[in-house]
């Protein structure tokens, strides 16, 4: 049998995908929905002549602010995510434990009187 693939080139997601609102509920609740929004604008600034972006890519700002945005879905192990991570200075361990979180069910809503 032929496969797409060679089976041991095949890996399996550490962990699940999220959902939209999974991945923004984890950004909004450790704070980071700013700083996110702002590494990815900051990918689409040259800077100026005396001080050029060392982050200016505007490639990457069209993917990254696309996925952002109109994602149907955030993979753990995805390029962009690993970039994100990186330029918000969490640690790989961190990220795991909130991806995880925000995977479960989260928290349970409470019904005010």
């Amino acid at each position: 049998m032929g496969y797409l693939r060679e089976p041991e080139t095949i890996t399996v997601p550490r962990l699940p995908n999220l959902e939209p609102d999974q991945f923004w509920f984890v950004v909004r609740l450790t704070g980071h929905e700013q700083e996110l929004r702002d590494w990815a604008a900051a990918l689409n600034n040259p800077g100026t002549e005396q001080e050029p972006n060392p982050l200016y890519d505007p490639v990457g700002w069209a993917w990254a602010s696309s996925k952002l945005d109109s994602s149907k879905y955030f993979e753990r192990d995805h390029p962009l995510v690993e970039a994100a991570r990186q330029a918000l200075g969490m640690s790989p361990e961190l990220l795991d434990n909130l991806w995880a979180y925000g995977a479960s069910s989260g928290p349970t809503p409470t019904a005010t009187p």
